[in-house]
């Protein structure tokens, strides 16, 4: 049996860290990185060392494409394009998106009866050879303006679609989506969008004085199963009663073997993000709050929607796209957040990594990302987002239409990485090296660099200097300049570690340079 580890000392910070395989280590938190100690040395002096000084952690802003799709006059009622899902099969690339018709109706979002809410918008299929440029094909499934002519698919979710992989054929693709509306409360029936409007307004502004019929909001959670992504079959039972606006995206977790999905919550008197987890994917709990605006966000902002996606090349990391909605300006735009049990999120930074778009952009007002994180063809790494030109609550003042949908786009690993503005310095907790170099992803100014020393071990509190392995020192590290995906670090001329123990710490100094990940 295995004697109990004591960390009383503190070495719970300095045991090796796991390496999945040798596969990359993005900075996406100060979890690699050693907080340091303040310690007495051999020499009896008291002193600082493998200390993190003169680094931030910052969030890269991903390049936009050119648009993608932009609303049609068609079935698609030339207001909002939503992307849903991307897959590949046979070659080519395959979407599924939503479209939300423009108006000019206040009332346009109250759901109405069911006549109302066929007549325009719903799910769409397009296709590319390239995932840039996308074709709408005739489907022939549903009629508008009398033809068949469209793209629009039949009985579609209102959520994303996502591939079960352990389903029977008929039900590979699934999706869950909130459904409902505004209903007479004496009656059951649902109201038309203008009378519930004038219900709603009435009921808001005369408050216990108005003695007229009333209105009621009232939503619940829908399934759906398809074969092919294009067919799909409605589950008449609703898998939940419980409402869960705007986007809800549903996964399979192959390792817990069960679903889960994030969905819109009110936390903290805001919007906010929750979990709902289940072995059943025709029966869902109601969702546990795990995601909420906190004192370190600015007063106004809610998280409108959170999508999720795995990291490429990691099963112990989660990215989440968070669409940030500033309630002050009516915008929203999006930042990122980061988790390894998919329960406790964080950010690595406060800031936009999807901005508005400048005006006549059209994308000036609104930016949603939606669907998940793809690699794409082109070596980037890509989430497609909706880009808007009016704000949110603005109907009937501001011009409704030619939404569109792009491209947000990153180079490997980089969405977030360790800073150095100038002079900075910091250490990498000991890790399992699975590997026999030592491989950086990283960014330097025209006059940056970059130097890497090893250590056999962080040091513990009580003997906090520690000397770099021999042939692998500061001194004989050769300086990483320019711009590189994928660089061995070198150490007079070598960068072979296979004479090097199986766990190592790893020490980098850097001018005016960002790392984003390593390998090793």
């Amino acid at each position: 049996m295995e004697k109990s580890k004591d960390f009383g000392q503190g070495e719970a910070a300095i045991r090796a860290r796991e390496n999945a395989s040798g596969n990359w280590m993005p900075l996406v938190n100060w979890g690699w990185v050693y907080p340091g100690n303040r310690g007495v040395n051999r020499q009896g002096l008291y002193d600082l060392y493998d200390a993190p000084v003169g680094v931030r952690m910052t969030v890269e802003e991903g390049v936009k494409s050119e648009p993608l799709l932009v609303a049609q006059e068609d079935w698609e009622g030339n207001g909002t394009l939503e992307p849903m899902r991307m897959w590949q099969a046979e070659g080519k690339y395959h979407l599924l998106y939503y479209a939300h018709p423009g108006s000019q109706n206040p009332a346009a979002g109250l759901g109405g009866t069911p006549e109302e809410q066929q007549q325009r918008g719903g799910m769409g299929y397009a296709v590319s050879e390239d995932a840039y440029h996308w074709v709408r094909p005739n489907l022939g499934q549903v009629e508008f303006a009398g033809s068949r002519d469209n793209n629009k698919l039949a009985d579609a979710p209102t959520g994303s679609p996502f591939i079960d992989p352990q389903a029977p054929a008929a039900e590979r693709f699934k999706a869950i989506g909130q459904e409902g509306g505004c209903f007479d409360p004496d009656t059951g029936q649902p109201l038309p969008q203008a009378e519930a409007y004038r219900r709603m307004k009435a009921m808001e502004y005369e408050g216990p004085a108005y003695k007229g019929p009333k209105m009621a909001g009232r939503h619940w959670i829908s399934g759906w199963v398809s074969p092919d992504g294009l067919h799909w079959k409605k589950r008449e039972k609703p898998l939940a009663n419980m409402p869960a606006d705007s986007g809800n995206a549903a996964h399979w977790d192959e390792g817990r073997q069960e679903y889960f999905a994030y969905l819109r919550m009110g936390g903290m008197g805001r919007r906010a993000i929750g979990l709902s987890r289940t072995k059943d994917f025709w029966h869902w709990p109601e969702g546990t709050l795990v995601y909420t605006p906190d004192p370190q966000d600015e007063p106004d902002v809610s998280f409108y929607a959170g999508d999720v996606f795995e990291y490429p090349g990691r099963k112990d990391l989660w990215g989440m796209f968070l669409q940030i909605y500033h309630q002050v300006t009516d915008h929203c735009d999006m930042q990122i957040a980061f988790s390894h049990d998919g329960l406790y999120w964080h950010r690595p930074e406060r800031k936009v990594v999807i901005p508005v778009g400048r005006p006549g952009d059209g994308d000036e007002c609104q930016v949603r990302s939606w669907g998940g994180l793809y690699e794409l063809p082109d070596g980037y790494w890509g989430t497609m987002y909706r880009g808007e030109s009016w704000l949110h609550n603005s109907r009937g003042l501001m011009p409704v239409g030619g939404g569109q949908i792009r491209w947000a786009r990153w180079r490997p690993h980089r969405f977030c990485g360790i800073e150095a503005a100038g002079e900075g310095k910091f250490s990498i907790s000991t890790v399992k090296r699975e590997k026999n170099e030592l491989r950086l992803n990283y960014r330097c100014s025209p006059a940056g660099w970059i130097a890497v020393e090893l250590i056999r071990n962080i040091p513990s509190r009580l003997h906090p200097d520690a000397d770099p392995i021999p042939g692998f020192s500061f001194e004989e590290s050769e300086r990483l300049t320019g711009d590189n995906l994928d660089a061995p670090v070198r150490w007079s001329g070598k960068s072979d570690l296979s004479g090097v123990d199986e766990v190592v710490a790893i020490r980098v100094r850097m001018f005016q340079a960002k790392l984003f990940a390593f390998s090793i």
